[in-house]
């Protein structure tokens, strides 16, 4: 069923209230900028505990002077579960689960899964490989909490590397360089089994949802490609050493991975339209929930943010078409776009206007 009720106070721009909403579907309806994302934000922000869009507490409290507080009820097959988050006057966060406070974000993710489709998520198509890592990465951590655990050992031992180059500590650089090389390769590893098993799931739905006969995959381009052992990346670090004491900085390692997108051979990038990439983007969320679910063995709860806006008719009905399973899905549309096309008998219509929401 999803989430049942959201209560919002001093969030944004949204109205002090409680909401019911007991769909399955959730249409959010209305102009720009009167707080339809910012519904869809409260929710990630409770099964995440963070927002997509925004790095900094601060920015979602409308009155600094005040606490900030959401909270939400969600029920699925494993049962009810209480979320809530409060920031204090000047910082400080508490995020709870039923009554026991989070200590750390990751212990959300076992209880409700959370996919968000948004438009800036092309940038893992066509952005920086940090953002192509960040998505797989993104993937990693939802599909097994402990990753990040991995993923944040290794950017300490980045950083203190970075320091000692700076400060010229070369009787530091040999430890740190051994552990880099055993965390660097084990994040490595898992990077490289999750692309491969991804892929095989993204394949195919890219050819279903495109309609192309010639597919795209995806490629793994690791930093460190070709050194498989803890010896060959020392060796490696040890010939860059030298490089990196001049530039300040580990020019080598996970940190530096990327992925490609590939269609015959070239990148899909440089030959596919503005609307083939944005489809493409499309296509990773849609990848993304299914290869969760599968992982998880969990339904979704979909965050949709004006995704089907920039496509023509023929790309939303392929979309909508391999739309993966769902726990419950919130779209938010535009009043003069087509969403009536698109309710079932299971869906509520909210008319959102000055932060507030009407059935």
């Amino acid at each position: 069923m999803g989430f049942a009720q959201l209560r919002f106070f001093n969030f944004r721009n949204l109205k002090d209230r409680e909401l019911a909403l007991g769909a399955r579907e959730v249409f959010l309806v209305g102009r720009n900028g009167q707080g339809k994302t910012n519904l869809l934000e409260a929710v990630h922000l409770l099964c995440i505990g963070s927002s997509f869009r925004e790095n900094r507490d601060a920015a979602l409290v409308r009155d600094p002077t005040l606490a900030m507080g959401l909270s939400g009820r969600c029920t699925t097959a494993a049962g009810e579960t209480g979320f809530s988050l409060q920031i204090a006057p000047g910082g400080g966060r508490e995020l709870r689960l039923n009554d026991r406070t989070v200590l750390h974000r990751r212990e959300l993710f076992s209880e409700v899964l959370c996919v968000c489709f948004v438009q800036q998520d092309m940038e893992f198509v066509t952005g920086t490989p940090e953002d192509k890592r960040r998505f797989f990465d993104q993937t990693l951590i939802l599909s097994d909490p402990s990753f990040l655990d991995t993923l944040r050992d290794y950017r300490l031992v980045l950083k203190s590397r970075n320091l000692c180059l700076k400060e010229r500590r070369d009787d530091l650089l040999d430890v740190y360089d051994a552990q880099l090389a055993v965390i660097g390769l084990a994040l490595q590893t898992r990077r490289a089994e999750l692309v491969r098993e991804f892929d095989a799931v993204f394949g195919p739905l890219f050819r279903q949802i495109t309609g192309s006969a010639t597919g795209v995959s995806i490629r793994y381009r690791p930093s460190w490609e070709g050194l498989p052992t803890r010896d060959d990346v020392l060796a490696h670090l040890a010939a860059r050493r030298e490089r990196d004491r001049l530039l300040g900085a580990t020019t080598s390692g996970p940190h530096r991975d990327t992925c490609l997108y590939v269609q015959n051979g070239k990148d899909f990038c440089h030959v596919a339209s503005t609307g083939q990439l944005r489809l493409c983007a499309l296509v990773l969320r849609v990848a993304q929930a299914c290869f969760l679910t599968e992982q998880t063995k969990k339904l979704p709860v979909l965050l949709l943010d004006d995704v089907l806006l920039e496509l023509d008719p023929d790309r939303k009905r392929a979309f909508l078409s391999r739309f993966p399973p769902y726990e419950q899905a919130f779209f938010t549309f535009l009043p003069d776009e087509a969403w009536q096309a698109y309710r079932t008998a299971d869906t509520m219509v909210l008319s959102v206007e000055g932060g507030d929401f009407l059935a």
